[in-house]
C-alpha cells in the first residue's frame, strides 16, 4: 500500500511513523454481493495506526458496505481481515466495539427523548455507591467529551431531540471518542455542522489521530478530504480504483477517479427569456427571523439563495411554501397575491419543494419509490376517490428515465436506493407535480460528484424549458456552477442580490457575515 501522507507539520512524524509499522487492520481479497449483485469485488485495504484515510466514491461504490464489514455489521463473502496480525472475524457491531472499532454513521442514532448526557452514556450509565444513576458524574464526563469534540456550547442537560441535526452529529462523534476507538469510521461527519463546528471536529480527528489511531473519513467534499487526510482512497464500482497522497493530487484528479470521467460541471451561460416576474416579495417578515425581504425572480431563472447557517434560507423558501405564514409583507406569483395557509395550497398554486434532508423530511423510507413519486400529486391525478396507479407507474417511468434514476422496479423500497437516486426521485415528486416555481434546499446535500453533476442538469434543463427555479445552498460553489443570480441572507435580512457577471466566493461570503 502507498504510504500516508503528511498533512500539516504537527502530524508529520506520527503520519511517518504509522507508515513504518504494520497495519492495524489489514483487509485482503473481501467480497460482498446481495442477492447476486456484487457491490465489492476483493478489495485489499490496510490502515495504519495513527493516520487518517480519506475514502471517496460515488453513492453506490461500496464504501459503506465495506464499513460494515470492518466494523461487524455484515459478513464477507470471501476475504479476510486481520487485526495486528492476527485474524479477526467480527460476529455483531458489538464485538467490533470491544475489540475497538466504532463506526459513527451518516444517519443519526440520537434517542430524542433522552438528554444529551444520557445518549452519551446510553449502555455504560455511572452509578452511585448505592446503585442509582450518578447524573452529576455523566454530566461532568459529558461536558469533557462534548469539549474534546469541538461541542463544548452543548448543555449535556439538553433533551438531544431538541438540538440541530449538526449538534446531534456531534453527539455521536463525542459518543465514538469516549470508546477511545483503535478504528474510527466516520461517515459523513461534518455534513450538517457548521464552519466553526467543522474546526473543532477537525481538532479532534488530530487528536486522536496523534493518540494513535486510524481513522476512515468518508466524505463527498473533497475539499475536507485534501486537507485532512494522509492518504485518499477511491473506490468505484466495488473495487478500489486509485490511493493517493493529497499533495500530489488535485480536485480534478480524484474526480475523475470517481466518476471514471473528467468531465466537472460547470456553469453554463444562459439567457432568461423575457422579464416576465414569477414571484415578487415585498416587505415579507415573519415573526421569527426574517425582515424586509425584497425580491423580484423572473421566469426560467435559475436563482440562488446563500447565507451563513441562520441566515434564513430554509425560513424564507418555508413561507413561500406555505409552511408558516408571513405576518408583513406581500408575495405574488406571477401577479397574483398569495396568502398560503399550508403546502398543500403552494401545490395548487404551482408551488414544489425539494426539502432539506431528504432522509428526515424527503422520503417515506418504508414505502416504495412509486408511492414516494406520487405523493404530492395523487389529488390532482385522482380518479374520484381513487388514485391513478397505473397512471402513477406511467408517470414515474417516464421520470426515471428522464432524471436517470437506478433501480430495479418502481415497486422496491425507496430506501434500497443509492443517496443520489432517492434524491432524483424527490425531484421526480416535485416536477410530476407540474410546477410553475420549483424550490430546492440544500438539493445536493450528501450525494456524491457524479449525482451532484446529474441533479445540476436536470435543474438547468427543466429551467431552460420556462421553469424558475428558487436554489438555497450553504455551497458556494454550488451557488456558482448552477445559479443566474444569487440573493446573500444575512440573520433574516437581505444583504444583497448579484447579478452573474459579480459572483465571486469573495464577494459572496464577506456579504453573508454582513449582519455577523
Amino acid at each position: 500500500m502507498m504510504q500516508s501522507d503528511r498533512m500539516n507539520e504537527a502530524a508529520a512524524p506520527d503520519a511517518a511513523a504509522a507508515s513504518a509499522q504494520p497495519p492495524l487492520i489489514r483487509a485482503r481479497g473481501i467480497a460482498k454481493s446481495f442477492s447476486g449483485n456484487a457491490v465489492l469485488h476483493s478489495v485489499d485495504l490496510d490502515l495504519h495506526a495513527g493516520e487518517v484515510v480519506g475514502l471517496l466514491g460515488e453513492n453506490g461504490a461500496g464504501k459503506s458496505t465495506l464499513m460494515h464489514i470492518l466494523s461487524g455489521g455484515l459478513q464477507p463473502d470471501m476475504g479476510t481481515i486481520e487485526m495486528e496480525g492476527e485474524p479477526v472475524r467480527f460476529g455483531s457491531v458489538a464485538e467490533g466495539i470491544a475489540a475497538g472499532v466504532s463506526f459513527v454513521h451518516q444517519e443519526l442514532s440520537v434517542i430524542g427523548a433522552l438528554s444529551v448526557a444520557e445518549n452519551l452514556h446510553l449502555g455504560r450509565m455511572a452509578k452511585t455507591g448505592a446503585g442509582l444513576v450518578d447524573f452529576r458524574l455523566m454530566q461532568e464526563a459529558s461536558r469533557a467529551l462534548l469539549e474534546r469534540v469541538g461541542a463544548g456550547h452543548i448543555d449535556p442537560r439538553q433533551e438531544a431531540g431538541l438540538l440541530r441535526a449538526g449538534e446531534q452529529q456531534l453527539i455521536e462523534i463525542a459518543k465514538a471518542a469516549g470508546r477511545k476507538p483503535r478504528l474510527l469510521i466516520l461517515d459523513e461527519p461534518t455534513s450538517s455542522l457548521t464552519p466553526h463546528e467543522v474546526g473543532g471536529f477537525f481538532s479532534y480527528v488530530r487528536e486522536a489521530r496523534a493518540a494513535g489511531a486510524a481513522i476512515i473519513f468518508i466524505t463527498h467534499r473533497l475539499e475536507e478530504a485534501m486537507s485532512l487526510c494522509d492518504r485518499v482512497v477511491v473506490l468505484r464500482n466495488g473495487a478500489i480504483v486509485s490511493e493517493r497522497r493529497p499533495a500530489e493530487t488535485n480536485r480534478q484528479q480524484l474526480i475523475a477517479d470517481m466518476t471514471g470521467k473528467p468531465a466537472i460541471y460547470e456553469h453554463r451561460p444562459r439567457s432568461v427569456r423575457g422579464g416576465e416576474i414569477a414571484l415578487s416579495l415585498r416587505g415579507v417578515s415573519d415573526d421569527r427571523l426574517l425582515e424586509g425581504i425584497d425580491l423580484d425572480i423572473r421566469k426560467g431563472e435559475i436563482f440562488g439563495m446563500f447565507g451563513l447557517v441562520g441566515a434564513g434560507r430554509t425560513e424564507l423558501l418555508d413561507l413561500i411554501h406555505g409552511v408558516h405564514r408571513h405576518k408583513a409583507g406581500t408575495m405574488t406569483l406571477f401577479g397574483k397575491e398569495l396568502s398560503l395557509r399550508d403546502p398543500s395550497q403552494a401545490v395548487r398554486a404551482g408551488i414544489a419543494l425539494v426539502p432539506e434532508g431528504r432522509k428526515t423530511a424527503g422520503i417515506l423510507p418504508q414505502h416504495s419509490v412509486r408511492d414516494n413519486a406520487a405523493i404530492s400529486s395523487l389529488r390532482r391525478f385522482a380518479r374520484g376517490v381513487f388514485s391513478d396507479r397505473a397512471g402513477d407507474a406511467g408517470r414515474v417511468e417516464r421520470h426515471r428515465h428522464s432524471l436517470g434514476i437506478r433501480m430495479a422496479s418502481d415497486r422496491q423500497a425507496i430506501s434500497t436506493l443509492s443517496g443520489g437516486n432517492q434524491q432524483k426521485v424527490i425531484f421526480a415528486r416535485a416536477l410530476m407535480a407540474d410546477p410553475r416555481l420549483l424550490l430546492l434546499d440544500e438539493p445536493t446535500h450528501g450525494v456524491d460528484v457524479g449525482a451532484k453533476s446529474d441533479l445540476y442538469e436536470i435543474v438547468t434543463r427543466e429551467a431552460d424549458k420556462g421553469l424558475t427555479v428558487i436554489v438555497a445552498s450553504s455551497e458556494v460553489p454550488e451557488i456558482l456552477a448552477l445559479c443566474d443570480r444569487v440573493a446573500i441572507l444575512s440573520k433574516g435580512r437581505l444583504a444583497g442580490v448579484l447579478e452573474r457577471a459579480e459572483m465571486t466566493e469573495d464577494r459572496i461570503l464577506t456579504m453573508a457575515f454582513k449582519e455577523h
